[in-house]
């Protein structure tokens, strides 16, 4: 019983060093593959960049040229860039830091992408085994047959949770700690990334392009080569071919004129004895109308020859017409605007007459507003004569 007892102890202890143990080697694992490098690489791209604030500063050799100028976990990116850069500064092309150092060669490779994904799950599985196996040590430790018993297994039930609660707690501890380290290792790489590509680009050499606007640039000067090289051969092929033709041809043209003055000479003269040799036959066959039938189209060629003259002489005449009509309604138009001229003038004047006949009546009734009054006080003044008159009478003729 006692043997028993000390091997589910040593098995129980056993179990739970395992768990414990799995829980730490996973985490060192993280720790040490992915959590490590980048902060590593995060660190290597921060001293470059202040290599390259040095050796500018300076005016020294570029560092960056070094291929050891990254340390050696990037060295191969590094040298790889150096090589592809100097083959294209050759050729007059940039070379881009982000096609060899980048996310991937920074972080997601040495990181281990995907082993750090697997970690957290893993360390959180470590500890719910832990917790199913502490409670399955306590539960098959307790012993209900009798009271004595179950007091006594109690303890062993208590010290199976406290593990199962214990792995639990450390497995996802653990797993929170790694996840936190990870992002915090990743964001502390990618700002570096961003700081190295800036320093780079400002100190060392200029920011290539895109890859759109260099493939259209390189598309547009590989078009306009082309067409220089096409026009120039154009050009040689059609000098040459010209020359080549004047030289060939030029003998023969000779000898076609020749012959083509001399077949068609004699084509002429052959064709016009056979035409008169014909007309001859046919007159004869005809009994002379022919002839007649020659002068009928005589008589008709001079009368058309005669409408043709009338014609030309009757546009002639329409042409003159149509120029007189042309300059009438060129003077029409002239004295269409002088006459508009002048009816504007009259306007004016007629306007500028009603004006000042306005203002005469206007000084007509205050002519004869005046009047009116200069007449009534003329009255009032004769009453007061005659008042006065009458007065002087009284006065002269008392006894009257």
């Amino acid at each position: 019983m006692a043997t028993k007892e000390i091997i589910s102890n040593l098995t129980a202890g056993l179990s739970e060093w395992l768990v414990y143990f799995a829980i730490a080697i996973v985490t060192l694992i993280g720790l040490c593959k992915c959590i490590y490098p980048m902060l590593r690489n995060a660190a290597l791209l921060n001293r470059a960049v202040v290599k390259l604030e040095k050796s500018s500063a300076a005016g020294d050799r570029p560092a960056w040229r070094e291929p050891r100028f990254l340390g050696r976990s990037l060295r191969p990116h590094w040298q790889q860039f150096l090589l592809n850069a100097g083959q294209l500064d050759i050729r007059g092309m940039p070379c881009d830091t982000r096609d060899y150092i980048n996310e991937e060669t920074v972080i997601d490779q040495p990181g281990h992408a995907q082993l750090a994904e697997l970690i957290p799950s893993l360390l959180t599985s470590l500890g719910i085994l832990g917790t199913f196996l502490g409670l399955m040590e306590g539960l098959t430790s307790v012993d209900f047959s009798n009271a004595e018993g179950t007091l006594t297994s109690i303890p062993l039930l208590l010290g199976g949770m406290r593990f199962a609660f214990a792995t639990s707690v450390a497995g996802i501890s653990c797993s929170l700690a790694f996840n936190m380290g990870n992002r915090i290792a990743s964001g502390h790489a990618s700002r570096a990334l961003t700081n190295f590509e800036e320093a780079f680009y400002e100190l060392a050499m200029p920011r290539p392009l895109d890859s759109d606007v260099q493939l259209l640039i390189s598309r547009q000067d590989e078009e306009d080569r082309m067409n220089r090289v096409a026009q120039t051969i154009g050009n040689q092929v059609a000098a040459s071919m010209e020359m080549a033709m004047s030289h060939t041809m030029g003998p023969m043209n000779r000898s076609m004129d020749t012959f083509v003055r001399g077949a068609t000479q004699e084509q002429t003269e052959a064709m016009r004895g056979i035409v008169n040799q014909f007309f001859q036959q046919m007159n004869v066959s005809l009994k002379g109308q022919m002839t007649a039938l020659s002068d009928t189209m005589n008589l008709v060629n001079q009368g058309q020859m005669q409408t043709q003259k009338n014609l030309q002489s009757t546009l002639n005449t329409s042409q003159a017409m149509t120029e007189n009509a042309r300059m009438m309604q060129l003077v029409s138009n002239d004295i269409a605007k002088s006459l508009k001229e002048i009816s504007q003038r009259l306007d004016d004047q007629l306007t500028q007459q009603d004006q000042r006949l306005s203002g005469a009546e206007e000084a007509t009734a205050q002519l004869a507003t005046q009047l009116t009054s200069l007449s009534d006080s003329l009255a009032r003044m004769q009453q007061a004569v005659d008042r006065l008159t009458n007065d002087l009478d009284a006065n002269q003729n008392p006894e009257v």
